[in-house]
């Protein structure tokens, strides 16, 4: 009787090939995690950039509308997007406005002019916020108020603006 201790050469490939299947499987599977990884960071990226180039911008002086009596009653300004800007739907916009740090109110976009359209990117629009329509009553000479303009996606853009003592109407610097 012959004994036969050792692996046979057969014997070895045959684990040889049960570890390299292994390897391979385990090698494909993380792989494939590190693809899914790669394309869920890109969605992430894209997105972040998408919301900081979709910013309204005030481009120049605010101007308001003004009455002894009731206070501030409209006020009229440009927004623009940045050349590298994603487009914004200004029927989707939201004005947030605060009167001497009281509760704020939206204002309702058919108080706003334009209440719609399209503005692309390195394109301005003068818009307007009729405040005593809406019913808001504005801040008189000497007080103070908060407006928040808010696109669909992107950070929001904050003015907020102190009325001279002897404001009458006009520019609010």
């Amino acid at each position: 009787m012959k004994k036969d201790n050792a692996f046979s050469g057969l014997e070895a490939a045959i684990v040889m090939i049960a570890f390299v299947v292994v390897a391979a499987v385990f090698a494909y599977s993380m792989i494939s995690m590190g693809f899914f990884a790669t394309q869920k960071v890109q969605d992430v990226t894209y997105a972040g950039i998408k919301q900081s180039t979709s910013v309204a911008i005030t481009d120049g002086l605010i101007r308001g509308g003004y009455n002894s009596d009731t206070g501030l009653t409209s006020l009229t300004f440009s927004i623009s997007v940045p050349e590298t800007g994603e487009p914004i739907d200004l029927s989707k916009m939201i004005y947030y406005y605060v009167r001497n740090s009281e509760t704020g109110n939206e204002i309702p976009l058919n108080y706003v002019t334009p209440g719609s359209g399209i503005l692309q990117p390195g394109g301005s629009v003068r818009v307007r916020l009729s405040l005593s329509e809406a019913g808001l009553s504005g801040p008189k000479a000497g007080g103070s108020f908060s407006l928040e303009i808010k696109p669909p996606t992107g950070a929001s853009t904050l003015i907020q603006r102190s009325l001279p003592s002897g404001y009458n109407g006009g520019y609010i610097s």
